[in-house]
């Protein structure tokens, strides 16, 4: 609980010293809402858990760490200020196992990975502030799939997978022609992993992000979100309606 009062006031924070710089009347291009990236991500996690195997009495403990792979996102609109938006994440963690054999004796498995696979796709709604095209808060709803695929240390099975609806609020705002900053909070139903019971639980995820325009259409983004599973990214920006 303290961890999510933090990042709602950390959002909170940044979201006046956003408005409060760009109360000037100098005016920037429109937030744009049609766009793909594609981005390097890499990924941390802390889950532990344990699964009986085939063999009576025999178990498997397993603690994960960090990974990386890739991250895409798209989004068109906007009509009447509504846009769709599709958000992609696939990471490959690094898991390791400890194996009890019915005797008690334990020996740890060679090191492997399991891949995280996280789809995010919905309907967002803008609200223009009044201080120009240049800012705007955001709020979205989405259906959030998650899916870990462990595969098997000694027969055991701690692959889990859920589906559920998920939501953010946000602004994003033009500090001028080239420079986008942008913070949000995010609620999601795979946030968490008891890998013991195989079950997906709640987060709240905090979020800020740039893109830097280096030439007119294109530009490179960056993100980081705190949660459960924490992560960055940086890549590219194709902006589908330059103008």
């Amino acid at each position: 609980m303290h961890r999510v009062c933090s990042a709602v006031r950390g959002f909170l924070v940044l979201s006046i010293l956003l408005s409060a710089g760009l109360s000037s009347p100098a005016m920037a291009q429109e937030v744009r809402y049609k766009w793909l990236d594609l981005s390097f991500m890499a990924q941390s996690s802390d889950l532990a858990g344990n699964a009986l195997t085939p063999v009576p009495d025999q178990f498997v403990d397993v603690n994960t760490s960090d990974g990386n792979g890739i991250r895409f996102r798209g989004s068109i609109g906007t009509w009447h200020n509504i846009y769709l938006f599709v958000h992609y994440d696939s990471t490959d963690m690094d898991v390791g196992a400890t194996v009890t054999n019915p005797a008690g004796e334990e020996f740890e498995a060679p090191p492997d990975e399991f891949d995280f696979t996280n789809i995010r796709a919905g309907l967002g709604v803008r609200l223009p502030i009044g201080w120009g095209p240049a800012t705007d808060l955001f709020a979205e709803v989405s259906y959030d799939a998650g899916d870990l695929d462990f595969g098997s240390f000694a027969g055991e099975d701690f692959d889990t997978n859920n589906k559920d609806i998920g939501g953010a609020l946000g602004i994003r705002a033009m500090l001028n022609d080239n420079w986008e900053l942008r913070a949000y909070g995010r609620h999601t139903p795979n946030g968490d992993v008891d890998l013991t019971l195989g079950e997906f639980d709640t987060d709240t995820v905090f979020g800020v992000g740039f893109g830097w325009q280096i030439v007119r259409g294109f530009s490179i983004v960056g993100d980081y979100e705190s949660g459960e599973f924490s992560s960055w990214s940086v890549g590219f920006r194709l902006d589908l309606d330059e103008d």
